[in-house]
């Protein structure tokens, strides 16, 4: 790995913060002006000027340095974003994260000095080094993994982890606010298929529509049997009127994705206009407009995106 030594573009400003309070204090005082101050104490004019008016500026922190782009609410979300999809089995590679704040930023708007609003390696290694409790390490292999998942100790584990989310939240006796959500692709694609012809002899197989090669479905069912309209997903540019029907469940939710699969954009807008939807109309119907509601899904990296952490 190559070692990255940053140099300082300025160095630290020239007077200390005992400075800084003696040349207030005699301003304030009206013992010096704000010249004398600065010939004796050797702090700027606006300095003094900023922290007698009460503002803080970068001049009147005593640590030089590059300010830093987000602030710590929003690096905690990031923080809390990466150890989510480590847990999911989705970790981010240095790389994988960088383009996922690319994402966050373009989706938020923000003003940022990174180039093509994607942050460095300068900005990455910041970052880790302002949150200890991330780590850089190899992950396990998935095959393993997923045996691994299997052993009665995990089970149990995941059920008492469970049962204590269940239990810090008052859901007891709540089934109507437990869900599960998930999805199934399929094929469309007739050169995908195979089907039984006579032997030595090439034959078609007729089908209706345009041969898209795979379709999209999420159903959500809540622990109580009811479920939520369901997200189809087909592959395309925009949808098609002859795609839906008038007879599919009321308020089934159509999308498009380049190849039919889910996507993070697809998933956030069912997930913010039509689970969180349902979810008020839920508390409303109860009474109880802080009921925490709990939604299982799979760790795919179109579920667990940072914007959709902000809408939870």
């Amino acid at each position: 790995m190559t070692v990255r030594n940053y140099v300082k573009k300025r160095s630290g400003p020239s007077y200390t913060p005992n400075d800084l309070e003696k040349a207030v204090n005699a301003v304030k005082s009206g013992s010096l002006t704000y010249n004398q101050a600065f010939e004796e104490f050797n702090v700027p004019k606006a300095v003094v000027f900023n922290r007698i008016k009460g503002r803080k500026t970068p001049m009147s922190c005593t640590k030089a340095g590059r300010s830093r782009v987000f602030s710590d609410e929003i690096e905690l979300v990031l923080e809390k974003c990466l150890i989510a999809r480590s847990k999911m089995g989705y970790p981010c590679d240095k790389n994988e994260f960088k383009e996922l704040v690319g994402h966050f930023i373009k989706q938020s708007n923000f003003i940022t000095p990174f180039k093509n609003g994607i942050p460095g390696d300068d900005w990455y290694y910041g970052f880790m080094k302002w949150h200890p409790k991330l780590s850089f390490k190899k992950p396990e292999q998935l095959q393993k993994v997923r045996k691994d998942a299997r052993k009665p100790e995990v089970v149990y584990d995941f059920y008492e982890k469970l049962m204590d989310v269940v239990v810090a939240n008052n859901m007891q006796n709540r089934p109507e606010f437990f869900f599960n959500a998930d999805k199934s692709g399929f094929h469309t694609d007739p050169s995908k298929l195979k089907a039984i012809g006579e032997k030595g002899q090439p034959f078609n197989r007729i089908v209706g529509g345009s041969g898209r090669e795979s379709i999209s479905v999420l159903a959500c069912v809540s622990a109580d049997g009811k479920y939520l309209p369901p997200l189809i997903v087909f592959k395309g540019c925009a949808v098609q009127a002859r795609w839906t029907s008038p007879k599919a469940y009321p308020g089934t939710f159509y999308a498009v994705s380049k190849n039919g699969w889910m996507e993070e954009s697809v998933f956030f807008n069912w997930f913010s206009q039509c689970f969180v939807h349902h979810v008020q109309q839920l508390r409303q119907y109860n009474n109880n407009e802080s009921q925490t509601a709990l939604l299982l899904f799979d760790g795919h990296c179109s579920h667990i995106s940072i914007r959709i952490f902000l809408v939870i």
